[in-house]
């Protein structure tokens, strides 16, 4: 999963992981008293003698092989016991996977066809993704059985529900905020793609969104006088100094936040000389989101990061008629990530420029 994950990342020109001409995988569980479960390529479709139940299809043969493996310890299967259905008891010999519990007994007839099928029928529903109406099916089957005081059965389906809550927990699912291994020499460029596959992971962009020009604001003010909102620059990752700008607010001075940072956006992109930025990172929570989001107009992502602890809030839904709707997702990353490491750098930046050009305003001030 990790080197999927970096392939997807990086986009190694030469790699051909998922590139092979192979038609997609299909899992054929078929219809005999003992249903074997098969896995088959496209090409077997066409096939008249094919019959029996068809789920996919699926893209990765590894990851069926994966899932058939799991699937397997919680409903066992035979595939061994359809060939042996012509000979007598005593000529039945036990398959590979029944040494290994991971079959009923099919191959030496200690299952009856009624109760292997009601297996099958549960591994289908599961396969499906019906975790609920599988766990709904094992938990009436395990209070039948202890009422009929068939404890080996129940202790069986007990097992059994243990397994499907254990394997479709989500610390089975990778993360978009996992730190994969570094790749390159250049840690800002490795920042900058763990950034973008945050984003396009969230809000559906192509994993090759450019975040070349990122910008942070922040507003700072004493009790709405004198109040400055600044704007840190960074290309490719890094602080660009030359790039930083100074709106003082003219408009205000009273407490407000959210129209002085308001005011400033709208002046900002009065300037399209200075270059329009690929994403805005605004300090602050959902209100101060909410409030750069009503003044945005141009293309670009707009997001912020909130403190104790620093987390990353992502917009994932703007709808702007008939008044502004706003879906969140917020994004807690460990604190060693290097994108929180990345954002919060920016928002510092913004903070620490945006007080002091206040502090210079109110020594000015002072003077005067």
């Amino acid at each position: 999963m990790i080197e999927a994950e970096l392939i997807r990342l990086h986009q190694p020109e030469f790699n051909s992981l998922l590139k092979d001409d192979k038609t997609p995988l299909y899992i054929q569980i078929t219809k005999d008293d003992y249903s074997r479960v098969l896995t088959i390529r496209k090409k077997d479709l066409d096939h008249k003698h094919l019959t029996g139940i068809i789920l996919g299809p699926f893209p990765s043969s590894s990851k069926v092989v994966e899932v058939l493996k799991i699937a397997r310890k919680i409903f066992p299967w035979c595939n061994q016991a359809g060939e042996q259905n012509s000979n007598s008891s005593k000529e039945r010999r036990a398959c590979f996977y029944y040494h290994l519990k991971q079959c009923p007994g099919a191959c030496v007839g200690e299952i009856s066809p009624q109760d292997y099928q009601q297996l099958i029928s549960s591994l289908v529903t599961f396969l499906q993704g019906k975790k609920k109406t599988v766990l709904k099916q094992l938990r009436q089957q395990l209070k039948n059985a202890a009422t009929q005081e068939n404890f080996e059965a129940a202790a069986l389906i007990r097992d059994r529900i243990k397994l499907i809550v254990e394997v479709t927990q989500q610390k089975y699912q990778l993360k978009p905020t996992l730190v994969l291994p570094s790749l390159t020499n250049d840690s800002h460029l490795e920042t900058l793609l763990h950034f973008q596959k945050i984003l396009s992971t969230y809000l559906k962009l192509p994993k090759s969104f450019p975040l070349t020009r990122i910008e942070g604001y922040d507003v700072s003010n004493t009790s709405g006088k004198l109040a400055s909102v600044s704007m840190a620059t960074f290309i490719n990752g890094q602080p660009s100094s030359e790039h930083y700008r100074i709106f003082n607010i003219k408009t205000l001075d009273t407490p407000n936040d959210y129209q002085m940072l308001q005011e400033a956006l709208l002046r900002r992109q009065n300037h399209p000389e200075w270059d329009k930025p690929n994403l805005v990172v605004i300090d602050g929570g959902k209100g101060q989101l909410r409030s750069a989001l009503r003044s945005w107009q141009w293309p670009g992502i707009v997001i912020s990061v909130a403190k104790k602890p620093d987390r990353i809030i992502i917009p994932t839904k703007i709808e702007r008629q008939p008044k502004l709707a706003i879906e969140y997702q917020i994004v807690p990353l460990p604190s060693t990530h290097p994108v929180l490491r990345l954002v919060a750098h920016i928002r510092d930046e913004s903070h620490r420029f945006s007080r002091n050009q206040h502090a210079r305003r109110r020594m000015k001030n002072m003077f005067k």
